[in-house]
């Protein structure tokens, strides 16, 4: 799958969880893409009791779906090694 952000795709290999609320991707995406944050300092305990730490927060980031939907959503940013997570909308 891929979404655009500004005028670059980015493919990724998503976890499109209907049960998660919170769209995450790693801090690393976020830097590359210049998004617009603002600090947070969040742990999210994750299924099997692993935690996350969500770091920044990027709001009404605008992208576009594979599908060609234009949506705009808000990007947790997770520090370290995650998988990018999209939830339900």
């Amino acid at each position: 799958m891929k979404i655009l952000i500004g005028k670059e795709e980015y493919p990724i290999r998503e976890l499109v969880d209907t049960g998660e609320e919170l769209n995450i991707i790693p801090e690393e995406i976020a830097i590359k893409f210049s998004l617009k944050t603002r600090k947070l300092n969040m742990n999210l305990r994750r299924i099997g009791g692993h935690t996350t730490s969500l770091v920044e927060i990027s709001e009404f980031t605008p992208i576009i779906l594979a599908s060609g939907e234009e949506t705009q959503i808000h990007f947790f940013i997770a520090k370290g090694s995650v998988d990018t997570v999209l939830g339900r909308q």
